[in-house]
């Protein structure tokens, strides 16, 4: 995740000072240009903002210069601010755009309208990456701006994915996951332990695991040559694969001292503790593993293919409570190496600065509400730097009596944005709703979040092919934010805005 210097070239396109037309003869588009100038660079501090003379006439040596400089720059901002009827400055705006920098297209109202309508209607339909907006408020601009300047910074990172390709089950550490929990089993599901004794006692058992790309977490899989080409281009954001095998070597080497510490501030800090100290101490274990790992990578983001790994021996421990731990810190786990949400993870997390919530969902349609659910959630749902939410410790939802789970207290009343971002289909589906209850019912995952939503629109447009199951939600209403982000993007936006 880069912090550098983002460039922003601001283009100008309007009219000689005393030709006939908008905004009047004799306008001062010197003062204005100043005005717009002084604004931006008081706001924006960090960004480096370079501009040209205005752009009057069709001059094929400003032209020219003007385009060596947006192809320096990260992104362009064209103000229109007037127009006199003549051609040349909508081809050069135009012209502009065709480079394919993200731009945002601003216009000055009873200005530069003419201008910005026929640029817009010209390029609208050409999958280039630009915001129309439109306002005679220069503060309006703010907004796409900042949004702009956030997706620049998400260049350059890596998204770490451990997956396998070929399957092969270890009952050795499969077993292990049970040893904590076995006086429990034991005592109120034996038939537990006597199928896994058969299974695992069964050398052609294998549970199902998808290497190919049928599940819906593994779209990249379909065709990962392609995948990866559509994330660099779109996003300039990099996968990288990691040996699997790594994840229990890092384990191994943990000091257990160090991670009872962890284990104990868990078990502290939590309003509820199901399972045995020592599964929670494996779980603390796996996430000193995971950070130290992430270091040495220098990476922040990473994509365990966890329920497989689980399930055929790759993770001594279950990952739930060290993602929570690692969210707290600004390193953040992606479940089940679904590089859709990883990227939709870190589209959100960019432009609101909040970590999303990766979840299944199920639908009441009796009552217009959707529980977005899964068996870790993060720590801090307001920011890095805001409270760490509520939670309990519960038994991972789908294996009962194994593993450990934060089950998060999400914040009632508070307004949400659900998304998911499509690399193969460049789309975006946005989604919005009000939380209403932490659902304690057992069954699917243990955090439970309940929004009162547009059931019927969600499903009459639901696109499994493009977008599967897995949705990320962010606590706040950031519709506007993300329709923007997703402008300057390029990626078609679905929008199933609702009950806000």
């Amino acid at each position: 995740m880069k912090n550098d210097i983002i460039n922003l070239h601001i283009v100008f396109i309007g009219k000689p000072q005393w030709e006939a037309g908008w905004p009047y003869i004799g306008y001062d588009n010197e003062k204005l240009i100043q005005t717009i100038l002084h604004h931006l660079k008081e706001k924006f501090p960090k960004i480096n903002f370079t501009n040209n003379e205005l752009v009057c006439v069709y001059d094929n040596e400003l032209i020219k210069k003007i385009n060596d400089n947006i192809l320096k720059a990260d992104g362009i901002v064209i103000f229109t601010i007037g127009h006199y009827g003549y051609p040349g400055i909508i081809k050069a705006g135009i012209e502009f755009i065709e480079l394919g920098k993200p731009a945002i297209l601003a216009n000055l109202i009873y200005a530069g309208d003419h201008t910005f309508t026929k640029i817009y209607v010209s390029i609208k339909d050409k999958k280039y990456h630009v915001y129309p907006i439109s306002s005679k408020n220069i503060e309006d601009f703010d907004k796409p701006v900042e949004i702009l300047s956030n997706l620049l910074r998400l260049r350059g990172t890596n998204v770490l994915v451990y997956a396998s390709d070929k399957i092969k089950m270890d009952w050795e550490i499969i077993l292990g996951l049970f040893n904590p929990e076995r006086k429990k089993l034991r005592k109120e599901s034996p038939e537990f332990i006597e199928q896994i004794g058969k299974m695992s006692g069964d050398t052609s058992f294998e549970f199902f695991t998808d290497t190919e790309g049928f599940d819906q977490a593994h779209q990249w899989r379909k065709d990962e040559k392609k995948y990866k080409e559509n994330l660099k281009n779109i996003f300039d954001v990099g996968m990288i694969r990691g040996n699997p095998d790594e994840i229990v070597e890092y384990y191994q080497k943990v000091n257990e001292e160090e991670a009872k510490i962890v284990a104990d501030k868990w078990n502290k800090n939590a309003k509820k503790v199901e399972p045995t100290e020592k599964t929670i101490l494996n779980s603390a274990k796996l996430y000193i593993a995971f950070k130290n790992i992430l270091n040495d990578k220098n990476c922040r983001i990473f994509a365990p293919d966890c329920g497989t790994f689980l399930l055929t021996g790759k993770l001594p421990a279950y990952p739930c409570m060290a993602f929570f731990e690692l969210s707290s810190e600004g390193y953040y786990g992606i479940c089940e190496s679904d590089m859709d949400s990883a990227i939709s993870f870190l589209f959100g997390l960019f432009i609101t600065g909040r970590p999303g919530y990766v979840s299944n969902h199920t639908f009441d349609s009796v009552n217009d509400q959707i529980t977005y659910m899964h068996c870790v959630a993060p720590s801090k749902l307001y920011g890095i730097d805001g409270p760490i939410a509520d939670y309990e410790i519960l038994y991972h939802g789908e294996t009962a009596y194994l593993g450990a789970s934060p089950c998060v207290k999400f914040p009632i009343g508070e307004q949400v944005t659900t998304i998911k971002i499509s690399v193969f289909e460049n789309k975006i589906e946005i989604r919005t709703g009000k939380i209403i209850d932490n659902v304690p019912d057992k069954g699917g995952c243990v955090s439970k979040m309940l929004v009162e939503s547009n059931v019927g629109k969600i499903l009459n447009n639901y696109d499994w092919e493009s977008f599967g199951w897995h949705r990320v939600s962010f606590i706040g209403d950031w519709k506007e934010d993300f329709i923007i982000g997703a402008k300057l993007l390029g990626l078609k936006v679905l929008n199933l805005a609702s009950k806000l």
